[in-house]
């Protein structure tokens, strides 16, 4: 069965299996998510703001960690590529690498 993802600021529900990355989801529809490291979790360029759904997400994997560290993240601030669809979730992709 599909999990709905709502991608912000298109406004958009992305059916997603639960097999998929966020990621693999979002690029299979069609929505421009940066992805250089091509979904490893090294570059942190898939990196979006989870609106709602926070507190349903499972804590970062040891890739994801070590990006947040490096980088600063907010526990709001999360990897498509090292995360699978959950219900609820409601993501806001940055207009850029460097947006708060």
């Amino acid at each position: 069965m599909p999990i709905s993802i709502k991608f912000l600021p298109e406004n958009r529900l992305v059916d997603a299996s639960q097999d998929e990355s966020i990621l693999e989801a979002a690029l299979r529809v069609g929505l421009e998510i940066s992805h250089s490291c091509g979904g490893n979790g090294t570059c942190g360029t898939c990196r979006v703001w989870v609106r709602e759904g926070l507190g349903a997400m499972p804590a970062r994997n040891e890739v994801e960690q070590e990006m947040a560290d490096e980088r600063g993240f907010k526990p709001q601030e999360r990897l498509c590529c090292q995360n699978l669809p959950i219900p609820g979730l409601v993501l806001e992709i940055p207009l850029n690498n460097f947006e708060e």
